[in-house]
């Protein structure tokens, strides 16, 4: 049946409502599960709107991203892409062999497994960027003293959480050279996995393109710690930035109208919402423990 408890009480039928964090002015999510999934929905070309969820609404599962579709709720980016894929009959990956299958289930533990704990491990160390103007959600913020107030107190505990999250997975026992060395090592299988294909199954993009795209999108264009992963990437695997950039300007044109103007859904005559800062932000899809829950997908 479907549910009163919506965050979207006047939905429309087969709009999707693509709950998620505020945006920021370096990437439009810095999320890699929440811009895996809208970008997602931009391959498939699926009716969705974007819904604020105002670092205080989290789905039933506890979790960020979700949607909300005629009525009803869905969780986890793995859940919600093959609910949709059902709903809606989406033939994105209708062509992969089962080896393909095979394949692209092995990639996407690769990174939402792997490398997704490393960039978890580095913004553990140091996450500021995420409250500035220039690079963060700070461009939301009313107030002169809220930017120091979310760098000083929330986003240090966020990263506290982080830490204690990355201890108990184990990543966050290894020492920082020892976590480049892990993230190198998945970027250079990456690269050699997607070699001079436009994308990794071929001229079309399936769903493990939205799932490298969310991740690898994270280590290009925001900031990390370790200048020699992003020394690494330019150098090492020039081709995964080709890739990311390919993805970027055939998939996401308002790409900087958005960073820029901090708008859920774009509008060129709508000012950014404000955003009240009444809870720690996270980034994984999971909130209670970040670094802990599976989010292997495919």
């Amino acid at each position: 049946m479907p549910s009163n408890d919506l965050l979207v009480q006047n939905w429309k039928e087969n709009v999707i409502n693509l709950v998620q964090f505020p945006r920021t002015a370096s990437i439009p999510s810095p999320s890699p599960f929440s811009l895996k999934l809208e970008t997602w929905l931009r391959f498939t070309k699926l009716n969705y709107t974007n819904v604020n969820n105002e670092f205080k609404h989290y789905s039933k599962k506890g979790q960020v991203p979700f949607i909300e579709l005629n009525g009803r709720q869905y969780a986890d980016s793995y859940f919600i892409i093959n609910n949709l894929i059902k709903i809606f009959n989406v033939s994105i990956d209708q062509n992969l062999s089962t080896r393909e299958r095979a394949e692209s289930r092995a990639i996407n533990v690769l990174i939402e497994e792997s490398l997704f704990r490393t960039l978890i491990y580095d913004r553990s160390r140091d996450f500021s960027w995420l409250a500035s103007v220039d690079k963060g959600i700070g461009g939301h913020l009313t107030g002169i003293k809220k930017v120091p107030i979310l760098q000083k107190f929330v986003i240090k505990q966020f990263q506290s959480k982080l830490k204690k999250a990355n201890h108990i997975q184990g990543i966050g026992r290894h020492s920082v050279e020892e976590v480049e060395e892990i993230a190198k090592k998945d970027l250079w299988s990456l690269s050699t996995l997607l070699g001079e294909k436009k994308y990794f199954f071929g001229d079309h993009p399936t769903s493990v393109d939205a799932t490298a795209f969310g991740h690898l999108a994270q280590f290009i264009y925001t900031p990390l710690n370790s200048d020699k992963v992003k020394t690494f990437i330019e150098t090492e695997t020039p081709n995964l930035v080709e890739y990311v950039k390919r993805i970027k300007e055939e998939f996401w044109p308002d790409w900087d109208e958005i960073t820029r103007t901090l708008a859920l859904n774009y509008d060129p005559n709508k000012k950014p919402e404000a955003v009240t800062v009444t809870e720690t932000v996270t980034v994984t899809e999971t909130v209670t423990q970040p670094a802990a829950e599976s989010t292997a997908t495919e």
